[in-house]
């Protein structure tokens, strides 16, 4: 069940993220060498950089992931449009 909220969150926020990737890794923990590598991974396509992302943070967080947790990085990001998106698309009860 979590696993399939964390694709739609994947999905999600894929498609809505662009740029400010880097900053969500930075604040989901992951370190400079890690955003390194998978900005090189897609240079050219935002949303397959922002899934390759998410890839990475549920590699090195293992079963402690959790959609609330992106959530509320997305919103320190101040992604709140896409936090929102992210909430709609699977009703987290607030």
């Amino acid at each position: 069940m979590m696993a399939a909220k964390l694709d739609i969150a994947a999905n999600v926020i894929a498609e809505n993220l662009g740029r400010n990737w880097r900053r969500l890794g930075r604040q989901l923990g992951l370190t400079e060498t890690k955003l390194d590598s998978v900005s090189t991974r897609h240079p050219n396509d935002l949303d397959e950089t922002a899934r390759e992302l998410l890839k990475e943070w549920r590699k090195n967080r293992g079963s402690e992931v959790c959609v609330k947790d992106l959530v509320r990085a997305l919103r320190a990001c101040h992604q709140n449009l896409t936090a929102d998106k992210v909430e709609d698309a699977w009703m987290i009860p607030q």
